[in-house]
């Protein structure tokens, strides 16, 4: 520096001397080293140093490329390494990044900087590069490239010789990139030239610096450029805190040249899907908030982020803004409220068909996921994978790559696991990548999924105390209200068959730690236990001594179409698979053995030629042959697990009695129904229109009209095969009763097969209520009017359009439509009171299950007041209108979110609402926008019940138009009648 002064203030400089040095720049202050420090460039034969008025990452990136000093990690302003003294000759610096030297870029002049307010050198900025090291190549960015080191004043590479995550990891922290995710092999990023550096290079993962990891010394290796070694690192998102790893973590992101966290405000396991997906850690099984592994500092870049679980960075998710926090109440303590994430890490489910607990299991391994072979694949090795994910128990192990082959390598073969092991790579295997397998042998689990185990002193895979997992930590279940259709939830669930007992009084041991639920109501066809109704996770005041377990029959089950709990198509579960039973010598004896074994009661009816419909897959058993006394349908001869010649047009079933002796009153009461014990009485009744009363304790009473609304109508008139509900009167509309008030407070969602399953506040307990109720009670007796002989049904039909059936002789039938026009709908339509007919569809357009006809009828009316359309729309996916005032209009998507999605899904039958993408997605429409501001709790019955604006209140565009994706047609379900019980038809899918 002292010779380049001594030349620069010399009179006799030549121009060619001023021109190879009136420039030079150089790194100082308070802290700094070779490549970190205050910027400072020498002009007019002074240093000075520059304004940090627009200075960023860019900006860094010269002058660290311009000092031989690796790439930018930060950019820093207001005099971090201490203020500078003299001049400030540059201001306003503004590069590309591509630079040679930080005067090529523009900037407002030298030495034209004022600070009037402030100290003139408050401002000055800094930079901290890489230093030793950077990334570069073809196709490289900041995070990804080929990886140089500088040593000797020349840049080299480094040969990828026993390269691997952990030595990628060093760099990428080094370099300021997150997370290493990916270490590709033979000069990716193509060959360098000149010096290979290192090679050998061997880190644990922990170093601060790459040439702190053990290597082979430097220029000393053997290898070829064609070997140079690169990174692909996670760029802009990093899991850090107390306790991390690389796949577990307090979120961090890049922004604006800084790290900052994420808010937890609500974050969930939707958003931590992707983050995980973004870092290669396999899926997400937690999603911790308030600062679980520790509270960060400085920026919380994001808040509300909501992810569908689909997006590919963090960053395109849903969010408030970066920096804007404070859209949380809780800005003051922000980093109390830090996400973060755990990750199964190295392993995954995925394929066609799968779910986050069920699918084709791969493992990542040497920067690639692979599959693992089936050899020997079975419970206790998909045990392992399930407890691993998070995911509760293994249910199967599906043979045959059943969610659909993998591509690449296979990993993994003759796995062998005890079922203990912590990692599916702990158990024996055959080494990574040594199989003689195809794809068409992946092995796949189906895991319990939500989380729920059977457990405690002597319970088994099917029986035992019932604990879900819940706020990172499993817990018991409550008994008060537990009942069979609970229990049927919870073995549905677990794959274990029907429900048997629910043993009360903690039957296998009291639990410890938290209650998790209770007062536990469940229709019995919910999917999971979590889906029904309870008081709240946490809400309880039970003790151990009252929690709840099943008992379920494990090993055999009814299923099929008009299958219900007690009647049904056979089939036993052997060796992971369910399968059907031969009806090949089938009778009585062998029915009373399946009748006794599901707790349902005597044998009523072996029904022949796949009565409930054709199974699929295995037909386990044929020749059954029982003497009726056998404890288990296996204990029976039969001819062997799979040895049949036999089809499923042979699949045996029963029809069992039920759980309770069925009574016959043969009275003026005649036959009370046989099963139903529900009827319509009072002035003014008919078969299909009345005052409810129902028979309990052997006497007929009353229901209070409290609460009593369509939902509760429509299920007395399906129990009483009288079509749809219309209305739901109220006050004693039908002339008061007399005697009990039976029910009081009657909640039904409408899909239930009797009253009786519906909640409601006990028998006899309609003081509950008001106490006025008890003085004059029968004054508020609920009554129903129902459609009669008709009805509509079908699938995607709803209470005002489907195909048109007429009950006649006891059984329901269709319509052909032969000259069917709007006439004849606008009959059908006044008679349930579903407004005028709007369209008569062909061609059986509502046909899912086909009866006795040929030719089915459908009808679609005014009151339906919703539809889904647009371009690329489907009957589940599109623009969403509704019908008002004698038109259809659209709806503006302003706070339009899941909720309200999921009540348009629900109201067209379409399952469940997956996404909202927003931007008129299917296109705008035209004319009237009817809704604005539309709030649903996701509970309502029709969009028109949520909160909105007003109709026709707005000011939105087309451009808006709100719609939705829902998950497909749901399930429908209707009423027949089986000698001994009650049973549930179920239509479609």
């Amino acid at each position: 520096v002292n010779m380049v002064r001594m030349l620069l203030s010399s009179v006799q400089v030549r121009r060619l001397s001023v021109s190879l040095f009136i420039y030079l720049i150089r790194l100082a202050g308070s802290g700094s080293s070779r490549c970190s420090g205050r910027v400072e460039v020498y002009h007019d034969n002074v240093w000075g140093t520059v304004s940090d008025y627009s200075w960023d990452l860019n900006d860094a990136e010269v002058v660290c490329r311009e000092i031989n000093c690796g790439s930018a990690l930060e950019a820093t302003p207001s005099s971090k390494f201490g203020a500078g003294t003299g001049q400030v000759w540059l201001s306003g610096v503004s590069c590309s990044g591509s630079e040679s030297s930080l005067t090529e870029c523009q900037h407002s002049g030298w030495g034209k900087y004022y600070n009037y307010y402030y100290s003139l050198h408050s401002d000055d900025v800094g930079v901290m590069c890489s230093g030793v090291i950077r990334l570069t190549g073809s196709g490289s960015t900041r995070c990804s490239g080929r990886v140089e080191v500088y040593h000797n004043n020349s840049w080299g590479t480094v040969c990828d010789d026993g390269w691997d995550l952990n030595d990628a990891q060093v760099v990428c922290r080094q370099i300021n990139c997150g997370t290493a995710l990916e270490v590709p092999q033979s000069a990716h990023f193509g060959a360098g030239t000149g010096q290979i550096w290192l090679g050998d290079v061997t880190c644990s993962g922990n170093e601060s610096s790459l040439t702190e990891c053990q290597h082979s010394g430097f220029g000393s290796n053997r290898c070829e450029h064609g070997q140079d070694a690169a990174v692909i690192c996670s760029d802009l998102i990093r899991l850090a805190g107390s306790g991390s790893s690389r796949c577990s973590g307090r979120v961090e992101i890049f922004h604006n040249n800084v790290w900052g966290t994420v808010s937890d405000y609500n974050w969930d396991l939707n958003d931590a899907e992707v983050v995980c997906r973004q870092l290669n850690c396999g899926t997400a099984l937690q999603a911790p908030r308030t600062a679980y592994f520790g509270a960060g500092t400085g920026q919380v870049w994001l808040s509300g982020v909501s992810c569908s679980g689909n997006e590919s960075s963090l960053t395109e998710c849903q969010h408030s803004g970066w920096g804007n926090s404070y859209y949380n109440y809780y800005y003051y303590y922000r980093h109390y409220y830090d996400a973060g994430v755990i990750c199964s890490g190295p392993i995954r489910l995925t394929g066609s068909g799968s779910s986050q607990c069920s699918g084709r299991v791969e493992v990542y391994h040497n920067n690639s996921w692979g599959t693992v072979c089936d050899d020997g694949w079975d419970l206790n090795d998909a045990e392992v994978v399930c407890r691993q994910i998070n995911c509760g128990s293994a249910l199967e192990v599906p043979q045959s790559a059943h969610f659909g082959a993998g591509t690449g390598q296979i990993w993994l073969d003759n796995v062998t696991c005890s079922g203990n092991e912590s990692s599916l790579t702990e158990c024996q295997h055959s080494g990574f990548g040594s199989n003689t397998c195809e794809h068409g042998q992946d092995a796949a689990v189906i895991c319990s999924a939500v989380s729920i185990i059977l457990t405690g002193s002597g319970s088994t895979r099917c029986s035992g105390r019932v604990e879900v997992y819940h706020n990172n930590s499993w817990g018991t279940v409550c008994d008060d209200g537990w009942d069979l259709n609970d229990a049927q939830v919870v073995c549905r669930q677990l794959n274990c068959g029907s429900a048997l007992e629910v043993p009360q009084s903690a039957h296998f041991g009291a639990g410890t730690g938290q209650i998790w639920l209770d007062n536990v109501t469940c229709s019995g066809n919910e999917s999971s236990l979590t889906e029904c109704q309870h008081s709240g996770f946490g809400s309880n005041r039970c003790e151990h001594g009252q929690d709840a377990a099943v008992i379920c029959s494990d090993l055999i089950r009814l299923a099929g179409s008009g299958s219900s709990r007690c009647s049904g198509r056979v089939e036993v579960h052997h060796d992971n698979v369910w399968g059907t039973v031969s009806d090949y010598s089938w009778d009585l004896n062998d029915a009373e053995v399946v009748c006794r074994q599901i707790n349902c009661g005597t044998a009523l009816e072996v029904p022949q030629s796949a009565h409930f419909g054709a199974g699929t897959g295995q037909i386990w058993l044929g020749d059954v042959s029982c003497s009726g006394n056998e404890s288990s349908l296996t204990e029976c001869q039969h001819s062997g697990f799979g040895s049949n010649r036999c089809g499923h047009g042979q699949d045996a079933a029963v029809i069992c009695s039920g759980v309770k002796t069925v009574r016959l009153y043969l009275n003026v009461f005649h036959v009370l129904s046989l099963l139903d014990l529900i009827r319509l009485a009072g002035s003014g009744s008919s078969r299909c229109s009345g005052r409810v009363e129902i028979f309990h304790n052997n006497v007929w009473g009353t229901v209070s009209d409290y609460n009593w609304d369509l939902n509760d109508a429509e299920v007395v008139c399906r129990q009483l095969n009288c079509g749809s509900a219309l209305q739901a009167p109220r006050t004693a509309y039908f002339g008061a009763g007399t005697g009990q008030v039976w029910l009081s407070g009657v909640s039904c969602s409408g899909n239930e097969s009797s009253l009786t399953e519906c909640q409601h506040s006990g028998w006899g307990n309609s003081y509950y209520y008001y106490y006025y109720y008890y003085y004059d009670r029968h004054y508020y007796d609920a009554g129903v009017i129902c459609s009669g002989p008709i009805r509509l049904t079908g699938s995607g039909s709803s209470q005002c359009s489907g195909r048109v059936e007429v009950y006649h002789s006891n059984s329901w039938g269709t319509v052909c439509d032969d000259g069917w026009d709007l006439n004849d709908a606008e009959v059908v339509c006044r008679q349930l009171n579903c407004g005028s007919a709007l369209e008569v569809p062909q061609s059986a357009h509502f046909v899912f299950f086909v009866w006795s006809t040929s030719y089915l009828l459908c009808v679609l009316f005014s009151a339906v007041s919703i539809i889904l359309t647009g371009s690329e729309s489907t009957r589940c996916s599109g623009r969403v209108e509704v019908y008002h005032s004698n038109s259809w209009g659209t709806v503006c998507d302003d706070g339009w979110g899941l909720n309200d999605a999921q009540v348009v899904c629900r109201q067209l039958n379409c399952g469940s609402a997956l996404e909202v993408p927003q931007s008129a997605h299917f296109g705008a429409g035209t004319g009237l926008i009817w809704l604005d501001h539309v709030t649903c709790s996701g509970s309502e019955s029709s969009l028109t019940e949520c909160q909105h604006s007003g109709f026709g209140s707005n000011t939105c565009e087309h451009g808006q138009d709100a719609v939705v994706i829902c998950s497909g047609v749901k399930t429908l379900k209707f009423i027949t009648i089986t000698a001994g019980e009650q049973s549930v038809m179920m239509t479609g899918t």
